[in-house]
């Protein structure tokens, strides 16, 4: 067995590079396939998935489909959807890629620091990412993490002549979540701090770290001045507005270290993490990969918490920095107790640790996807039993997961029904009633899902506070003159459909 992996097959560095990376996509793959098959794992995914799409057939984002996150998320959904087709296979697929991806560099990244952990490293990323929900889901967090650790790669690591590849991928990162400034700049200064000696002796230096960092603007500049050229600015502009006054409220720096008690795995591994950092600060040098960690935990957390809502998937850039960090408690340990069998105690952490873990993991993936029930699945296969053409579909209130279903795009400008059925969100982004209730009526949807309330049996005084009565007023009206009712959905969404279609 020595002899054969000892062979020059085995120890290329080719083979052993691809034979990683084929391991951690049959490992994801795994854990991830029960999920597949979910329609919308997150209402963002969605939104998302339909503005991409819908900038292929021509509706450019922020005019035509509306939502508030920047243009790197539909540019990428657009890549998406133009590569594998709108489907959410395609997602699921892509998503599959990139976390694969992101754990292929984690390993890359401590593969010369912490070479005997730098596998279970990368599987440990993948089962994470499968243990939390959202982080099966397509959303900004799993791709601008991917561009990170890859910025992360290249600033530090990367050969000098392929450097400048970092601030473009962390530059485009930022177009994709603008919160991922923290980040980039957590990594800048540690960068800096790293090179102080080159910098004193050569002060003028410090100028070209800085054109180097400015780098990283270009993605923006270039889209921005995109989104202007073809009239889409003062939507894009509208947006920003949101984003930046109405979008975060404000809470204090111990709620938002609390909140992580609401995720206690996530928390035992930052507190993991940290114990680390501090033992080997007794050291006399301090692995570069741990101080980058350490960082990264502490820009990350500023990052999920800044906006003041607490949603799991914005921890979720959080795990590529623990597991990094944690992975040295094991090469603590194993230089003080184990260090003539490094090699055989990652493989036990492996086979006796990190399978069975996956194995629990896949399992929860499995049980989640029983637990929630999709919804907008139920809904497309009764139609097609039936054999109906209702599009166009629109969704009043609930998942507008049955869009994708349809291979349809929204009919309102506005693409979550959430921003536009919910009194706080409509007024915070700005929403326009008549417009919504213009395009109903204009394009007259063979199928309307409406959750909460039934039409037909609740009275319309039933509605709580926290509705846009106005819309609430007018899909009552339009609903109960047009339409009939055809079945209910748990947890009670309502499908109307246009008379003469039943």
């Amino acid at each position: 067995m020595k002899k054969i992996l000892n062979s020059s097959l085995f120890s290329s560095l080719h083979f052993r590079n691809c034979l990683v990376l084929l391991f951690l996509l049959f490992f994801a793959l795994f854990l991830r396939y029960p999920s597949f098959g979910y329609t919308a794992i997150d209402w963002d995914e969605i939104t998302y998935s339909l503005i991409g799409e819908g900038w292929l057939q021509g509706k450019l984002p922020y005019r035509d489909l509306w939502d508030i996150k920047p243009i790197g998320i539909y540019i990428i959904y657009a890549i998406i959807h133009g590569l594998l087709g709108f489907s959410i296979f395609a997602i699921r697929v892509s998503t599959l890629i990139v976390v694969v991806s992101s754990a292929y560099v984690i390993w890359l990244v401590l593969r010369k620091s912490n070479r005997s952990f730098a596998f279970s490293a990368g599987l440990a990323f993948l089962i994470l990412f499968s243990y939390f929900l959202n982080g099966l889901s397509g959303n900004t967090e799993l791709f601008y993490l991917c561009l990170e650790i890859i910025g992360v790669w290249f600033l530090f690591y990367g050969k000098k002549q392929y450097r400048f590849v970092s601030p473009l991928v962390l530059g485009f990162a930022f177009i994709i979540k603008y919160n991922t400034a923290f980040d980039i700049l957590g990594f800048y200064f540690l960068h800096l701090y790293l090179h102080r000696r080159q910098i004193l002796k050569n002060p003028k230096s410090f100028f070209g770290y800085v054109f180097f960092y400015a780098i990283t603007i270009l993605p923006f500049l270039v889209s921005t001045v995109w989104i202007f050229w073809v009239g889409l600015g003062d939507s894009f502009l509208e947006t920003h507005k949101i984003l930046f006054s109405n979008y975060a409220k404000k809470v204090t720096f111990l709620e938002k270290v609390v909140s992580l008690e609401t995720y206690p795995v996530l928390a035992a591994l930052i507190l993991i993490q940290m114990v680390t950092f501090f033992l080997y600060l007794g050291k006399k040098k301090i692995p570069k990969v741990l101080l980058v960690s350490f960082i990264w935990t502490i820009t990350s957390f500023f990052a999920a918490t800044w906006t003041g809502y607490f949603f799991e998937h914005y921890y979720l850039p959080m795990i590529v920095p623990v597991v990094l960090g944690s992975s040295f408690l094991f090469r603590f340990i194993n230089m003080k107790y184990f260090f003539r069998y490094k090699q055989q105690v990652a493989i036990i952490v492996v086979i006796f640790g990190l399978i069975p873990l996956a194995v629990i993991v896949r399992k929860r993936v499995i049980k989640l996807s029983k637990v929630y029930p999709d919804i907008a699945k139920e809904i497309f296969v009764d139609i097609q039993n039936a054999n109906l053409d209702p599009r166009p579909v629109f969704v009043a209130k609930g998942t507008h997961g049955i869009y994708s279903l349809f291979k349809q795009i929204p009919i309102n400008r506005v693409i979550q029904p959430g921003n536009f059925t919910d009194k706080t969100n409509a007024k915070a982004m700005f929403i326009d009633n008549e417009e919504i209730k213009g395009k109903v009526s204009e394009k007259k949807p063979g199928l309307i899902l409406f959750c909460d309330l039934d039409v037909f049996q609740n009275p319309i005084t039933s509605f709580d506070s926290s509705w846009n009565q106005e819309l609430l007023i007018f899909y009552y009206e339009y609903i109960r003159k047009d339409y009939r009712y055809f079945k209910t959905y748990f947890p009670n969404c309502h499908v109307y459909l246009r008379n003469g279609a039943l």
